[in-house]
């Protein structure tokens, strides 16, 4: 357990609550991480990741990876029902104790274009635009721009 508050609890991604993140990210309507995904990403694919529970019922994830001297976000997902609560915040905010104390020196993540509600989260929490990436998301109807962004910390 990292974090306790409200019935709120934060616990490091592990093989026995990994696949919990299918169910939330069902729930979002996202795309789904495969099992198999998700597991290379936490045994071999130098990934890592918080999950929320409340009352003892997953309700948030985030997904992430290390790169030398960078973290990406890969993805962050609160079930609708809890949005709008501080979930996603309070996971975005255990990810940047381990970027301070790792001496992380930047952050970054895509999102699409349209994403609005993520760009403006994402930006509320410090994040910067950097570049639009042209055709970045593969869609039913084609291709979606994708944008860069990026928070700096050392």
């Amino acid at each position: 357990m990292v974090c306790e508050e409200r019935n709120l609890t934060i616990e490091m991604l592990d093989e026995n609550n990994v696949l919990f993140v299918q169910d939330i990210q069902k729930n979002c309507k996202e795309l789904v991480w495969t099992s198999s995904s998700l597991f290379h990403l936490l045994n071999k694919g130098s990934g890592y990741g918080y999950i929320l529970k409340s009352f003892n019922k997953y309700i948030g994830y985030i997904l992430l990876r290390s790169l030398a001297d960078e973290e990406e976000v890969l993805s962050l997902g609160v079930l609708n029902s809890n949005r709008r609560k501080g979930v996603a915040s309070k996971l975005f905010y255990e990810f940047e104790k381990d970027v301070i104390r790792k001496n992380v020196k930047r952050i970054f993540l895509e999102v699409k274009v349209k994403n609005y509600s993520a760009i403006c989260f994402y930006e509320f929490l410090g994040l910067k635009k950097i570049k639009v990436l042209k055709d970045y998301y593969k869609t039913d109807n084609g291709y979606e721009n994708g944008l860069l962004l990026s928070k700096v910390y050392f």
